[in-house]
């Protein structure tokens, strides 16, 4: 009977998310709350003060959650990331690593665990002044946080965002229009960021992202749309870009300009033969 509650409040819930109504799916989760200690009830209230901004309340109610429970762990580590707890996250990372989580029945959903606890271990690597051991077998993003290379990530970005056609193709994604210098929107991109826009992307990546203006820079792989933003991703607390793209604008409400002088270099079809990659890193603001 208590499993078939618990099922039905998860399901309203999830329901009320996804239909907007976050104020009501609140009060359900917080009504269950009340009389039962659920970690995955808890973990989906937790996410809707981490979204708010709400870091402290969700804390409060991820801090009492059995950590036998990978949703609960996920969601704590991106609170400690939030608030730059570093040192706390690392010890949560240390005490997890080899845990065997109850809630992974799937055998995808494992291996995205242990994904996510790489990762994890390799965003360590930049904040934390211990020991961490670099995982074998790094993928692209990972090899970047450890040994960040420009010209690797130019070449990721033209081999998923550029197609000679000016269509995109199943090898890739949204595609910038092949009408504009990659590389001087790579440089131009990585000059002005500006820190303080920041979002930080916690959806299986540490990444930090930007969104920049662009009028009609690329098209979209979806419905052939033409793209009037850009979407950069860097290494945290640094313009060091991993990958861009052609985006819609998803209701960032702060957006990065580019200046004129680097219009019109990306737009000139000439040779450039004075490219200097600028590396600019921000200081990081730990708490």
């Amino acid at each position: 009977m208590g499993n078939d509650i618990k099922i039905t409040i998860l399901n309203e819930a999830k329901e009320n998310i996804e239909n907007g109504d976050i104020k009501k799916a609140e009060i359900l989760l917080k009504g269950y709350l009340d009389f039962n200690n659920d970690a995955e009830i808890a973990t989906i209230l937790a996410n809707i003060y981490t979204g708010r901004g709400q870091l402290k309340e969700a804390l409060e109610i991820l801090k009492g959650q059995d950590s036998n429970y990978f949703c609960a762990f996920k969601s704590l580590s991106e609170v400690y990331i939030k608030l730059e707890k570093y040192e706390k996250l690392y010890n949560l990372w240390k005490k997890n690593k080899n845990r065997t989580f109850q809630d992974l029945k799937k055998e995808k959903d494992i291996i995205n665990a242990k994904k996510y606890l790489r990762r994890l271990q390799v965003f360590l690597k930049l904040f934390v002044d211990k020991k961490i051991d670099t995982p074998s077998a790094l993928d692209y993003k990972e090899e970047q946080y450890i040994k960040y290379n420009h010209k690797k990530a130019l070449e990721h970005i033209a081999l998923r965002h550029t197609s000679k056609d000016n269509i995109p193709n199943t090898n890739t994604g949204t595609i910038f229009y092949s009408k504009y210098d990659l590389e001087e929107l790579f440089l131009a991109i990585s000059r002005n960021i500006e820190f303080e826009k920041r979002e930080i992307k916690l959806n299986w990546d540490f990444s930090d992202t930007y969104i920049f203006r662009f009028a009609n820079v690329g098209v979209s792989d979806y419905d052939g749309r033409n793209l009037n933003f850009i979407r950069a991703a860097t290494i945290p607390n640094t313009n060091k870009i991993i990958t861009m793209f052609p985006t819609y604008n998803r209701k960032s409400s702060c957006l990065c300009s580019l200046q004129k002088e680097d219009m019109l270099s990306i737009c000139n079809s000439i040779v450039h033969t004075d490219r200097v990659y600028r590396v600019k890193t921000y200081s990081i603001n730990k708490k």
